[in-house]
């Protein structure tokens, strides 16, 4: 399937927009600095932040592996041709079946709840001719270390097993008696800095795992969420720089791999969001203009305080002192933002949303209209489309319905009767 392209300013709008010059400008930045620093290293590109087939593709055909957190995830790795063994498989719901399966056929998996580590063990009894590798999800008291960095509401991170309590080396001496080798250590905490303490608290922590439990760990995974962008400070060399410091106290860099697990910092900034002004309304003192885009685009949790940064395309020179900026969708609550002292926008003017990559395709819902276009717009200025816009057809895929008989029935031409088989033979994918 091959979509049509646009003129290389106008892409049809409501869209997203790939800067790819800059996308391959942050990958290699972040590439050199980690191989700079721990050449043994892997990238492990975060699905979560953002799924989008080309995207991931793209990151699959630049040497990184697939970052997963669930089993839909893992069988969308899959699918987009990452080898199992190119899986980093983390997250704290993953199936018995497809534990099973990323066990058996090599992804390396970070195991985050506890019947992940019964699951694990009775697969190695069942199994015990075979060499099982799991790491941990550490939970430690980041709050402690570097005050006022936690996201969560109550202080406390809520993933991986405590080193405090006891359930940390629970989880692993009941993996361990079954067999399993405690290959690995997931360090990932989500911080709202992302400050070069959060990272040399976490690498410090895991050294001293390493060291106060004599484990010799096949990897390190240090996690995400690193600050990125152009001449970004920190830099991701500022990074990798005291993540080295801290583990080499306690582990060898040519004999532990070093797991990181970016997507915002790489993502975030080449993304591009494109509207059209199609409507402009006067109530009392208050200008409304109407885009074809929405907040359930730009801010899809309906979160966002700090300003966009934004470029207006308008012929327009009178300027004025506010303009409302709002959706096309019909609630109240989608209102864009507020423009002060800017031209006086009319129909057809068009506006680019930046920096935008990060968690705003995959938060993406389904109210009133559907998926937005995407295109890839190369060092030349063309435009080349990646992603049509949803409409009725796709939406009504996998969904029965009935159409005045009585009987339920899906699109012309679906067959209800067919469902995917799931990945729980390895022979299936190994051969």
């Amino acid at each position: 399937m091959s979509f049509p392209t646009n003129s290389p300013a106008h892409p049809q709008t409501p869209a997203f927009v790939v800067d790819k010059p800059l996308l391959d400008d942050l990958r290699i930045s972040f590439q050199s600095a980690m191989a700079a620093h721990w050449p043994n290293s892997i990238l492990g590109y975060s699905f979560k932040t953002n799924a989008l087939p080309w995207l991931v593709a793209y990151y699959r055909d630049h040497g990184a592996w697939a970052e997963v957190v669930s089993d839909t995830e893992y069988e969308l790795a899959v699918a987009l041709s990452f080898a199992p063994d190119r899986i980093v498989f983390n997250g704290p719901a993953k199936s018995r079946d497809l534990l099973r399966f990323a066990l058996t056929c090599g992804s390396l998996v970070n195991l985050d709840s506890k019947r992940e580590v019964t699951w694990a063990a009775e697969i190695a009894r069942e199994n015990p001719d075979r060499e099982f590798r799991v790491g941990l999800r550490v939970n430690y008291d980041l709050a402690r270390m570097v005050p006022g960095e936690l996201i969560s509401e109550d202080n406390v991170a809520r993933f991986g097993f405590n080193l405090d309590n006891g359930e940390f080396d629970a989880a692993a001496a009941e993996l361990t008696e079954a067999g399993v080798r405690i290959a690995g250590l997931h360090m990932h905490n989500n911080s709202k800095s992302k400050s070069l303490d959060v990272y040399r608290a976490a690498a410090r922590v895991a050294a001293e795992i390493v060291a106060g439990r004599n484990l010799t760990p096949d990897w390190i995974d240090i996690g995400g969420g690193f600050f990125g962008g152009v001449n970004a400070e920190p830099s991701f060399d500022d990074y990798f720089r005291v993540i080295r410091e801290e583990l080499v106290k306690a582990v060898d860099p040519e004999e532990t791999t070093l797991v990181v697990e970016p997507g915002g910092c790489l993502v975030a900034v080449p993304f591009e969001y494109h509207a059209t002004v199609v409507d402009v309304k006067n109530v009392d003192d208050t200008r409304f203009v109407v885009i074809d885009g929405s907040r359930t685009d730009t801010d899809p949790l309906f979160r966002r305080t700090r300003p966009y940064e934004m470029t207006i395309e308008s012929a327009s020179t009178h300027t004025l002192p506010a303009q409302k900026l709002v959706g096309a969708t019909l609630t109240e609550f989608d209102r864009v933002t507020t423009l002060h002292d800017e031209p006086e926008l009319r129909v057809g003017d068009r506006l680019t949303f930046h920096k935008l990559g990060a968690y705003t395709l995959p938060f993406k819902g389904l109210f009133i209209d559907y998926l937005p276009n995407v295109y890839v717009r190369a060092a030349d200025g063309g435009l080349t489309q990646v992603r049509r816009k949803w409409g009725v057809t796709q939406f009504l895929q996998n969904n029965l319905w009935s159409r005045g008989d009585g009987q339920l029935r899906g699109p012309d031409g679906y067959d209800d009767t067919v469902t995917p088989e799931p990945l729980t033979d390895p022979s299936a994918v190994i051969a």
